[in-house]
């Protein structure tokens, strides 16, 4: 399913929707049926480490780039790993290796992007990724979401937060952008990612995490980087189909972009060729360039990539020697 993320989800949990009446049963029928869940999985042990990197909000935390950090961060230290992701929006059933011929349309548009840092298993069914990844002598999986997932237990479960968004109106979904409450949430988890350049914003949040819930808090920053092509022009038109594409527009803004036209898409939008040609034209019209995420990129056909630049994140642990630690000590 394709929806644009909801702006109340980040207003003011004190301001009053008009949808609140109308959406509150459903977020508590979410709610229990998330909780019985929890409570009735079957935790399956698997026969190799699982390190889950998940989240208790719908969408837009970082986990893609934490997920990514982690497969750089474990080939150096000489560990051999493999992602298993369900692939949302491809259309593969079964366990299958993520190779550079494949399109969004088969496999998803997060593994690809996870697959230029390392091996990636896409599955529907998590728990046969993960026995493919065991036969074939992987020492350690990352599971690429799945932390509300009861079939599967974790031998290490991180939860990634968005530093500037955190919880929004921290309701239940649909009042809300949370999969669950924050308290059962992370009580469960073994360490927060926190993800962002700016902690100042939500300060006393932040330092409410460290010391109410006791769970380690890993803090991280995201690097930001321009993938040119030959038109240098500084006036842009983005366009992305992301959780929070203001995010995005910010970015561009703050690494000096002028943007002239923006245009935003559903998450996971399939973008097609009539889409790519009114942007296309509206930009050439106007003098503008096309710019959008990585993400986004590989869900337009490949003639029209010279005509767009990207700018690609990444994710860098400021102590990376706790999460090292984490993984040694989970491995021995």
């Amino acid at each position: 399913m394709i929806i644009k993320t909801p702006k109340f989800w980040f207003k003011n949990k004190k301001e009053i929707n008009p949808l609140f009446f109308t959406l509150k049963p459903f977020s508590k029928i979410w709610e229990f049926v998330t909780k019985f869940r929890l409570i009735n999985g079957l935790w399956e042990k698997m026969p190799i480490p699982v390190i889950c990197i998940g989240n208790i909000t719908v969408g837009g935390s970082g986990k893609t780039p934490v997920t990514m950090a982690l497969q750089l961060l474990l080939k150096d230290m000489g560990i051999r790993a493999c992602v298993v992701s369900r692939g949302y929006g491809g259309k593969n059933k079964y366990p299958h290796y993520v190779t550079k011929n494949d399109t969004f349309c088969k496999v998803g548009d997060e593994p690809i992007i996870l697959s230029k840092k390392g091996v990636v298993i896409v599955s529907k069914v998590k728990k046969d990724g993960i026995v493919k990844a065991f036969k074939d002598g992987f020492d350690l999986v990352l599971l690429d979401d799945g932390y509300q997932n009861s079939n599967i237990f974790k031998d290490l479960s991180l939860v990634v937060v968005d530093s500037e968004i955190l919880f929004g109106n921290e309701f239940i979904f649909p009042l809300g952008p949370l999969r669950e409450p924050i308290k059962s949430g992370l009580s469960r988890a073994d360490a927060i990612v926190l993800v962002g350049n700016n902690y100042k914003i939500n300060g006393n949040k932040i330092e409410n995490l460290r010391t109410k819930y006791k769970t380690p808090v890993l803090e991280g920053c995201i690097n930001k980087k321009k993938i040119p092509k030959q038109n240098k022009n500084k006036k842009v038109l983005a366009f992305c189909g992301i959780a929070f594409p203001d995010k995005f527009f910010k970015t561009l803004k703050d690494m000096g972009y002028e943007v002239v036209k923006t245009k935003v898409f559903p998450d996971h939008y399939p973008y097609t060729l009539k889409d790519i040609i009114k942007l296309k034209s509206y930009a050439k019209n106007y003098e503008l360039k096309l710019i959008t995420t990585e993400k986004d990129l590989v869900r337009i056909p490949k003639r029209f990539h010279e005509f767009i630049d990207i700018i690609e994140i990444e994710f860098q642990f400021k102590d990376s020697m706790k999460i090292k630690r984490m993984i040694k000590n989970l491995l021995n």
